[in-house]
């Protein structure tokens, strides 16, 4: 399977704000129990965000740079894997590219 069908490419891209803002909002939880727990180890925790904030930044763009209908079935596998895609979306999704994912992360 070399690109999703239209219907499934029209429901990622009216998706795509919504699940942007879940990843982002996911990385700010991380954020936050990270400087919420600084106190006498802000040096370490300072490395732990930075940490953070490389590998989310690359999540990010595994999930969300330049989708196009030949490459958003590795998107759709990414958000899924990320825990971004809820179950409720991603049953949205044709049963095709269902299959596809789940065989993916199986």
């Amino acid at each position: 399977m070399s690109s999703v069908p239209e219907k499934d490419w029209k429901l990622f891209r009216k998706l795509q704000v919504e699940l942007t803002a879940k990843a982002c909002e996911l990385v700010f939880e991380r954020v936050e129990n990270i400087t919420n727990d600084r106190v006498g180890k802000e040096h370490q925790s300072y490395l732990d965000l930075y940490n953070l904030i490389d590998d989310e930044d690359a999540k990010i763009a595994e999930m969300f740079n330049n989708p196009t209908r030949n490459n958003v079935l590795l998107k759709i596998v990414s958000l899924k894997k990320h825990g971004v895609l809820s179950d409720e979306q991603f049953q949205l999704f044709s049963e095709e590219t269902q299959e596809f994912v789940s065989r993916m992360l199986g």
